[in-house]
């Protein structure tokens, strides 16, 4: 694998990249490698995961007649003696 190692001054990275405070107006080494992207096969084996149905043990049926107006009830209680 090829890469370019060079020494320079911070101040030439400063539009390129964010430097810390801790850094700026010194001389700083510079190391650049070649970026190595994943193949299509390795891109293939990753399954996505999907959250749907993942909380579906906790449902209860009985609540679900109250959401429409729990946000209303929350604030009433919340702010009804301000």
């Amino acid at each position: 694998m090829t890469f370019i190692r060079k020494v320079a001054n911070s101040d030439l990275l400063a539009n390129i990249i964010d430097i810390p405070e801790s850094l700026k107006n010194k001389k700083v080494e510079i190391l650049i490698f070649p970026y190595e992207n994943m193949n299509s096969e390795d891109a293939a084996s990753h399954k996505s995961k999907r959250a749907r149905g993942l909380l579906e043990k906790y449902k209860n049926k009985e609540l679900q007649g109250l959401e429409n107006t729990a946000w209303v009830n929350a604030v009433d209680d919340k702010y009804e003696n301000s």
